[in-house]
């Protein structure tokens, strides 16, 4: 196509102006993020000094926290190796030197980088996810989710990270104890809470996963008792001291599902039921065969659900209460991704003489008989 002279031109002619823009915003952002360190380095100095590490290395996460949350990976990254470097200069003996005269020292700056990278990219991956969200046409739920995830992170997420770094300050500081078992409970504290920050982590992800339509279903008939068996071993520690009744029929037929997805469910309902229990209250575990579909039932001994919020409990970041643990509200929500995405439905109700029964089916496939009816 031929264009006369005096057409405007295909391209803005402030095109140059606006990759300056572009590259000033980007600029700034990258700023902003080391403002936001230096700002959450100061405050750690100011408020603690140099003798309190565990308290320290919170505040500065959080300013990582922040950094990732609103400037983007690249900004994120910046504020996760400018923490690291001023909590070395800062925090670490010798002291305003980028030296570390103790080889303990060296571990504490390792770990403090790990996890905050760790976040860094925890809220990149959330980041694209939510831009498929909103390239789907829902950034106004997106919004809310990342707000919440927002909150969830710098609460949640707050707690195991306390406690893993105060453990292992402990661990390598001048005054570590020298007793065993006193160490061996330090190491067994910092293990407990990286395993839950684990699961924290793993369900924000795997919602991400979901709602970006990536869960992909490999259905195979297989006996339900198989899977109820590996999930039981997943959260056996758990489940230590309390009471699990499992009730499976040997007659229940063969289920056609994807055992790594309903295994996940499965550990999801047993972690819920063990969050909010008291502590030795039994747990039941039971699968009864129907017309059409298998029910597969959690049932516990604690407080139960209200009536009226037994449809929010499956919202996303939805708690009814903190329980043992803590949480970020997704668990149940997952499991109701996964079980519509069987074909199947799940739900909540009261036991009888107290305690919450939470339900799930799974569709049965035909028989041979229903199969060849025209």
């Amino acid at each position: 196509m031929l264009l006369d002279a005096r057409s405007p031109a295909p391209y803005p002619a402030d095109v140059p102006h606006l990759r300056v823009q572009a590259a000033l915003r980007t600029m700034g952002r990258y700023v902003a993020a080391a403002l936001v360190v230096a700002a959450s380095t100061g405050t750690a100095w100011f408020v603690f000094g140099a003798g309190d590490l565990a308290d320290v290395v919170m505040v500065v996460l959080l300013g990582v926290v922040f950094a990732s949350m609103h400037f983007g990976y690249g900004p994120s990254v910046l504020a996760a190796v400018l923490s690291a470097i001023t909590f070395e200069f800062f925090f670490l003996p010798p002291y305003f030197s980028l030296a570390i005269a103790n080889l303990h020292h060296v571990v504490t700056f390792g770990v403090m980088l790990t996890i905050a990278f760790l976040i860094s990219h925890l809220a990149q991956r959330v980041r694209d996810q939510a831009e498929k969200a909103r390239r789907a046409g829902l950034l106004a739920q997106t919004e809310q989710q990342r707000s919440a995830l927002l909150s969830s992170v710098s609460h949640d997420l707050r707690t195991p990270l306390a406690v893993i770094t105060g453990a292992t300050s402990t661990m390598l500081s001048p005054q570590a104890p020298e007793d065993e078992g006193a160490r061996r409970v330090l190491l067994e504290t910092a293990y407990r809470e990286a395993r839950r920050l684990d699961r924290l982590v793993r369900n924000l992800l795997e919602m991400a996963r979901l709602e970006a339509g990536e869960l992909k279903i490999k259905k195979e008939p297989q006996p339900l008792e198989e899977v109820i068996g590996s999930a039981l071993d997943h959260v056996e520690e758990r489940l230590r001291g309390r009471d699990v009744d499992v009730t499976v029929p040997d007659e229940l037929p063969l289920v056609a599902f994807d055992s790594v997805l309903v295994e996940q469910v499965l550990i999801n309902l047993l972690e819920n039921a063990a969050k909010y229990t008291p502590p030795e209250s039994p747990i039941d575990l039971s699968a009864v065969a129907s017309a059409g579909d298998v029910t597969i039932e959690v049932s516990d001994r604690g407080p139960g659900v209200a009536e009226d919020l037994r449809e929010r409990v499956f919202e996303k970041f939805y708690r009814v209460r903190d329980g043992e643990g803590g949480g970020v509200g997704l668990g149940l929500t997952i499991c109701r991704a996964i079980v519509s995405a069987h074909g199947g439905r799940i739900w909540v109700t009261d036991r009888d003489g107290g305690g919450a029964r939470f339900l799930f089916t799974l569709p049965l496939p035909p028989s041979p008989t229903e199969a060849t009816t025209p």
